[in-house]
Order: C-alpha cells, then structure tokens, then sequence
C-alpha cells in the first residue's frame, strides 16, 4: 500500500493539444503511485485559470502545461494568453500554494531566467521554479517531469539536484530555480529594477492580500 504524504497537486491542463491528455494523466498516475492528492483542472479562458486558482485549496506542487515563451503563456486557441507577471500575481493574490512550493512548467522555454524572475518577485511561495530551456513536444516534456518528480517526491531529493538528473538521463535543457539563491543573484536585482511602477503596486496589493513578505524595493516610491 501506498504511504500517504499529505501533499498536493494541482495540475492545470491549459494548452489546448491532443497530446496534453496523455502527459497530464501520466503525471496524475505517477504522483498518485508517490501517495500525493491530485486535483486536475482544464480551465478554457484566463478567467477560467484565475477561478481554478482561486478554489480555496493550497497545493505542494502545481503542474502548468500550455504554451509558453519569454513573454508568457497561452493555449492553443489564445483564449488564455497571461503574462508570466500575471501569472505570477494570480499564483500570490489567490494563495493556492503552500510553503515552499514547487512549480513545474510544462510549456516550451518555461526555464529562462527572466521567466522565473518574474514569477520569484511576484509570489513568496514559491521556492523552486522547474521548466526546460528549449521547445519541446510533450514527449519529451512527460519523461523529463516523470523523472524530476520521482527524484523529488519519491526519492526525496533536493529539486535542483532532481533536475541535473533529467539532462544526465535525456541530454534535455531542464534547469530548477531556487528562490533563495535567485534573489540574491545580480540578474534577478537589475532585472526587477527596470519595472513599471504600476507593476510594482500591483505586486505590494497581492502581497498585501497574501500576507506576503514586502521586501523593500517593492515598496511605491
């Protein structure tokens, strides 16, 4: 029998693919057999995925699958299309993560640095960003999530360590962020630094709402 470890899984299928069905519930499978809950939503519009978050329940690990680049994500048809700071302020102001929370990004190049910059600024919560690096089918993107989450959820791994083992097994770009060591990296300083004021306050409220911590160049001029 399957030890129970009171964690919790949101997987959001959003991209909008035939192959999206298989990799999200191949994931499901797979945390179930690691005794993780697992919720899964398919949500049609961004005010779908805004309500989805907003359900009242954290979770350890959230699963995103849909199309993504440095600017941010989408599904298929573009009914979804969010910035990766919107996604950012809608993951802190709905308070669907529980400490240390993992996200995974199952989208093409949800791995670049300014993607998770502007995710780490926006939402306290979450302590490990994991994406890849490159476009990627979802093929590839259900063996690489498959292998971070039987390191990391089974094996109990630290995640940055689970995610070298993806690319040690795949030759697959995978990188794991980790908030700590982020904000204290000059990238991360001088890329916040060139945000609009208005980003600014709209991060300072979800922070607010979240019962976040502030830290000071959040703070309105």
């Amino acid at each position: 029998m399957t030890k129970k470890t009171s964690k919790d899984l949101l997987i959001v299928k959003a991209c909008g693919i035939a192959s999206e069905d298989d990799e999200c519930k191949n994931i499901a499978t797979q945390a179930g057999m690691y005794g993780i809950e697992v919720d899964m939503v398919s949500p049609k519009t961004s005010d779908d995925l805004i309500a989805a978050l907003n359900s009242g329940k954290k979770y350890d690990y959230l699963y995103l699958s849909s199309h993504g680049d440095i600017n941010g994500v989408c599904n298929h048809s573009k009914s979804i299309q969010m910035s990766w700071f919107e996604l950012g302020l809608q993951l802190c102001g709905s308070m669907c993560m529980k400490e240390n929370c993992i996200l995974m990004l199952s989208c093409c190049r949800g791995g670049l640095n300014q993607i998770a910059y502007d995710l780490f600024y926006c939402c306290m919560k979450i302590a490990y960003i994991v994406g890849p690096r490159q476009n990627l089918p979802a093929q590839d993107m259900l063996i690489a999530f498959n292998i971070l989450l039987y390191n990391v959820a089974y094996r109990q791994l630290d995640p940055v360590v689970a995610a070298e083992k993806i690319r040690l097994a795949t030759d697959i770009r995978f990188v794991c962020f980790d908030q700590l060591e982020i904000q204290g990296e000059y990238g991360y300083w001088a890329h916040t630094a060139q945000y609009a004021q208005e980003m600014i306050d709209e991060s300072v409220q979800a922070k607010e709402k979240a019962n976040e911590l502030i830290i000071p160049n959040d703070k309105p001029l």
